[in-house]
């Protein structure tokens, strides 16, 4: 008799977190027969802080070779920039490059 299959992982049923101060941004889930229903927060509803600068923000990310990655801390170190400045730039130049606007 072959092994009876696992249920899902969204299907098993947990308890509700805490709600969040002011009642919004929790999680919630109903328990129901069936599968859980979940609301998930809306995406500026945090259990963290977030730092100001990064508000309204996405995030994108580079692999980058060791060698690659000392020498871009190099030059931020030697130019008195953090890495992201110079992330930022080099994206801007990408738009510009394309006859896009810079916006990064």
């Amino acid at each position: 008799m072959p092994a009876p299959k696992r249920s899902s992982l969204f299907a098993v049923q947990t308890a509700a977190p805490a709600a969040a101060p002011g009642g919004e941004g929790a999680l919630v889930a109903a328990h129901a027969p069936g599968p859980v229903l979940v609301q998930h927060a809306p995406p500026d509803a945090r259990k963290y802080p977030v730092a100001a600068t990064r508000r309204g923000k996405r995030v994108a990310s580079v692999y980058l070779e060791p060698e690659a990655q000392k020498q871009l801390h190099l030059i931020a170190v030697h130019e008195g920039q953090t890495i992201q400045d110079l992330l930022i730039e080099g994206v801007n130049a990408v738009f510009a490059a394309r006859g896009q606007s810079r916006i990064a």
